[in-house]
C-alpha cells in the first residue's frame, strides 16, 4: 500500500487494511474545541491529546504490531 503523502494514507487504505484484517486503532488526535463541539466520532476510536500523543499511547501500552492510524479536523 502506497501512502498518500508522508504518514498520511485515504479513507480507501484505511478501509483495505481492515478488509485485509489488519490490526488497526483509531486515535482521536483533536484538541479539545473540536472534539467537544463536535457529535461526530469514529467507532471505536481511542481519544488522545494531540500534544501528548506519543505519551498516551506509550502509556496505554497500544500494540507496536498495529496501525495506528490518527485523524484529526
Amino acid at each position: 500500500m502506497e501512502p498518500l503523502g508522508p504518514d498520511r494514507i485515504s479513507l480507501a487504505q484505511l478501509e483495505d487494511l481492515l478488509h485485509r484484517g489488519e490490526r488497526v486503532l483509531l486515535l482521536d488526535v483533536r484538541k479539545d474545541p473540536g472534539y467537544q463541539d463536535s457529535a461526530t466520532r469514529a467507532a471505536g476510536a481511542i481519544r488522545v491529546a494531540p500534544d501528548r500523543a506519543a505519551e498516551t499511547v506509550t502509556a496505554l501500552g497500544l500494540p507496536r504490531d498495529a496501525w495506528l492510524v490518527s485523524y484529526c479536523t
